[in-house]
């Protein structure tokens, strides 16, 4: 259920706010019962919730936790690309071709 939640998050523009209110709203859980379990303020949480304050690696935590889920679920919705991945595949490419055979004598490959 959950997992096919977060499938169809990453077809949509989905902001953390909204990944935590649509948890939230779909375990039937208010904003007070979520500020008791995580010590987070309730006009925090609404914050949050309508994107107006961003969550934080903190409280996105604490939020993950209570809903049990991953941090990384709400803080990147979409999944989560590097912003360097142009030159990670760059450097894959070339240190195969410099270390392949290496690499197949000593099985890491």
């Amino acid at each position: 259920m959950v997992k096919d939640f977060f499938q169809d998050l990453k077809h949509s523009k989905t902001t953390p706010g909204g990944v935590i209110r649509a948890l939230r709203t779909n375990f039937k859980i208010t904003l007070k019962e979520l500020a008791k379990a995580t010590g987070i303020a309730e006009s925090n949480l609404s914050l949050i919730e309508n994107d107006k304050v961003e969550v934080g690696v903190k409280r996105a935590s604490l939020i993950a936790t209570a809903l049990g889920i991953e941090p990384s679920s709400i803080l990147f919705p979409q999944g989560y690309e590097s912003p360097y991945q142009r030159k990670i595949d760059e450097v894959k490419k070339v240190a195969m071709r410099i270390f392949g055979a290496k690499r197949k004598q000593l099985k890491f490959v």
